[in-house]
């Protein structure tokens, strides 16, 4: 029998499909993650788009060789968050005998591949208490739960799949970095850093019900307009919003239309020597683009003072990710805790871990490496089983930190 799993994470432990909670004891109801875009299935609708070459999810394609996606193996991570271990068959021919696509591996790949599910297992092992307890919840926030989640629907039996599981696992532990950050300030230095990173006084920032406003007079804008420059939307919303002093918040104005330009909402057009922008088709709507612009949970406590806008920038941090932000956040991660005057163990040991992490997985370079035929690149599984490696010891040492923090 499954275990007792909290509401909130069954959304992560169910058909991407037909929404029905993963089983073992049924066959049909199996976890089958797909490649590439990492959807997981059960096997009953596995089997029911096996003759069908994308996604019917997102559209992506996930042919493999011409391999049928029927004969892809289970995902045993995913059952471990459900049952316990000992009641699931251990051994990789145990668990993928009837494998088809495991069964032509070769013996050191089967090694190789049973060190990886291994691994994401022990990831699944370490966050089983706190899914299956409400006290100890607040230790992750919604965001650092998807993206364990988005790590453990993986599927890593192709080389481009590897590639995008480096690199979620690259996401996670740049996101595990800046967590470690945040613990070690206390909530006015980090306000103070906050409002400075974006460039707003106190005061300045926009309440919820502001930004609102402001997304629904940028959409009202340039839904009116076939297109404005940057400077002349600012304008025309903080017009528009009709505040006292519109210097005040002109610059928040600014701060949300620069965001969601870095986040691709935009098109960008040239007349001449000038620049002017629209809102891309899937934008063109508030509600659209008010999911898209939601806030994260750093953010909204410390700048809105609860938790109601956790949402908020996460998408777009993400999209904003450079191959050095890791970096920095490492180096932050290494003054920090010296300036909250952590054991310098905790440093040395955990510093190595990031740097490992950071390495491989660079944002946008998986198209790249595929485009070039590059066999020598991130995919390969010692690459995978180090980065997991390294992963699982910060996560568990951030569970453990954290933890101590709350009690």
């Amino acid at each position: 029998m499954a275990q007792s799993i909290e509401s909130y994470y069954m959304e992560f432990l169910r058909c991407a499909r037909c929404s029905h909670d993963f089983e073992y004891e049924n066959p049909l109801y199996r976890p089958i993650t797909l490649p590439i875009c990492g959807h997981t299935m059960c096997r009953q609708c596995i089997d029911i788009i096996r003759n069908q070459t994308k996604c019917p999810q997102d559209q992506v394609s996930f042919g493999i060789n011409h391999i049928p996606i029927d004969q892809l193996p289970t995902n045993y991570p995913l059952l471990i968050v459900l049952y316990d271990p000992s009641k699931l068959p251990k051994g990789g021919d145990k668990r993928y005998g009837q494998c088809p696509f495991y069964m032509k591996f070769d013996e050191n790949t089967k090694l190789t591949f049973k060190a990886v599910e291994s691994l994401l297992g022990k990831i699944s092992l370490a966050i089983k208490p706190i899914i299956n307890d409400k006290q100890w919840q607040s230790i992750f926030s919604d965001s650092m739960t998807r993206k364990i989640f988005s790590l453990l629907n993986s599927q890593y039996i192709d080389r481009a799949s590897r590639l995008k599981v480096v690199e979620a696992i690259r996401s996670l532990g740049e996101h595990m970095c800046i967590d470690f950050i945040l613990c070690c300030q206390n909530s006015e230095q980090l306000t103070d850093n906050l409002r400075s990173v974006i460039g707003v006084q106190h005061g300045q920032f926009l309440e919820p019900a502001m930004q609102e406003i402001v997304l629904q007079s940028i959409v009202s804008f340039l839904k009116d307009h076939s297109a404005l420059s940057n400077k002349h939307l600012v304008h025309s919303v903080v017009l528009q919003v009709g505040v006292n002093d519109p210097n005040v918040i002109q610059p928040s104005v600014n701060r949300i239309v620069n965001l969601l330009s870095g986040a691709s909402c935009f098109q960008v057009q040239r007349n001449g020597d000038s620049l002017s922008m629209k809102l891309k088709s899937e934008f063109q709507n508030y509600e659209t683009l008010r999911r898209f612009y939601i806030s994260s949970e750093q953010w909204s406590s410390l700048l809105y003072g609860d938790t109601k806008h956790e949402l908020s920038m996460q998408s777009i941090i993400d999209k904003l990710s450079t191959p050095d932000s890791f970096s920095q956040a490492i180096q932050r991660f290494t003054n920090a805790l010296k300036s909250a005057r952590y054991a310098s163990d905790t440093i040395s040991y955990l510093e190595p871990c990031f740097k490992i992490l950071s390495k491989f997985g660079v944002p946008n370079n998986v198209e790249q490496h595929l485009s070039n035929n590059n066999q020598q690149d991130d995919s390969n599984w010692v690459t995978i089983t180090q980065q997991l490696g390294c992963a699982d010891i910060v996560l568990r040492y951030l569970i453990d930190f954290k933890h101590h923090l709350h009690h």
